[in-house]
């Protein structure tokens, strides 16, 4: 049942990521659709399955925390480096810092561009609003305990 639901949760983060790739790059040049925001959501309900059926197994909820706090901590560092970057314009030692917040970017904000498609914000804006959702994942991860059930 794991397997399959790994399997799902990876199409589902594929098909996000194919779909949101190039929107995230060119916006606000580029037109979204609600393709986007369904694929977006697609990725989400295949994420809240996962929490639920892997909140049991220790092993497993340990690779969730640090999925979900890279995940929050990469909004901050997407949020923080743009900001710095268009405040000091002709450093190249902040060219270079700027350069981290891309793979962070990618990996956890651009499967999630969809919900722009009802926002309409810029990409800092956007990565520091999905810093809480990832921060509420991690919580809810975090909250659940293992339940031992005995039959009588």
């Amino acid at each position: 049942m794991r397997l399959k639901l790994f399997i799902f949760l990876v199409f589902s983060y594929v098909i996000a990521f194919s779909a949101n790739l190039i929107p995230s790059f060119k916006h606000p040049d580029s037109t979204m659709n609600i393709f986007n925001l369904f694929a977006t959501a697609l990725f989400l309900i295949a994420l809240l399955i996962l929490i639920k059926e892997v909140s049991y197994s220790s092993k497993s909820k340990s690779g969730l925390k640090i999925l979900f706090l890279f995940g929050s901590i990469s909004g901050l560092i997407v949020y923080s480096t743009k900001k710095l970057e268009s405040t000091m314009i002709n450093y190249t030692i902040l060219d270079i810092i700027a350069s981290i917040q891309y793979p962070f970017y990618l990996i956890y904000t651009t499967p999630l561009f969809g919900i722009n498609y009802l926002l309409n914000l810029n990409y800092e804006t956007f990565s520091l609003l999905m810093t809480p959702l990832y921060v509420i994942a991690f919580i809810q991860i975090m909250s659940f305990k293992k339940v031992d059930i005995r039959k009588v």
